[in-house]
């Protein structure tokens, strides 16, 4: 249609669903193909899989994701032996980071890591110690920091921006409220990662 809109004569209509304005014959969604058009102001694919359906593949990407983690993340497999375990644990205690006001016997131990195809951080990975009495949000809002993982979280907005916790050794992703003592043991690895829906989504 080559009708001049937004002029004295030909007045633009809005069209809700998709932002663009049409001239009087083609207002109606039906007559300007709405349902194939992107939304202005939209980014791209907003219009593609349902939110259920988001779920489902990045529950299926974090579960084969969370196996080839299990199998090769890990720097070394895990010592078999209480001997072996207590040295790397040892090694771990030497090279972590973290609060100096966690005193010593309320710190957990932990390999952290940031999973690169959902997440961009500064610091790939690292070995950080946490207050084991914390929440798992509260650990996630200390590892996105000290990973320099943006961490939108406390601010809303939605689930695909929103960080979550995998730990590799459970193979599960870790609910906010949980708390780090009654899920996690030192020396475990967690993983940051972005878009991977609810908890409830991916049990």
């Amino acid at each position: 249609c080559k009708t001049l809109i937004d002029t004295l004569n030909s007045v633009g209509v809005a069209c809700s669903t998709c932002n663009r304005k049409y001239c009087l014959k083609h207002r109606i969604p039906e007559d300007h193909d709405c349902k194939n058009i992107i939304p202005v102001g939209a980014r791209q694919g907003i219009r593609g899989p349902s939110q259920a359906d988001k779920a489902r593949s990045a529950l299926g990407r974090l579960k084969l994701w969370g196996k080839e983690k299990q199998a090769a993340v890990l720097p070394k497999p895990k010592p078999s032996t209480a001997a072996s375990r207590a040295v790397a644990l040892n090694q771990l205690k030497r090279t972590a980071k973290g609060d100096e006001k966690v005193p010593l016997e309320k710190r957990i131990y932990l390999h952290v890591e940031a999973e690169a195809n959902t997440t961009t951080s500064k610091l790939p990975k690292g070995a950080f110690w946490y207050n084991k009495a914390w929440s798992v949000g509260r650990l996630l809002d200390d590892a996105a920091r000290g990973l320099q993982v943006q961490n939108v979280n406390n601010r809303g907005g939605g689930e695909e921006e929103r960080l979550r916790v995998f730990h590799v050794e459970g193979g599960r992703l870790l609910d906010f409220g949980e708390k780090a003592e009654d899920v996690l043991a030192q020396g475990n690895t967690i993983v940051l990662l972005r878009g991977v829906g609810p908890v409830s989504a991916a049990a």
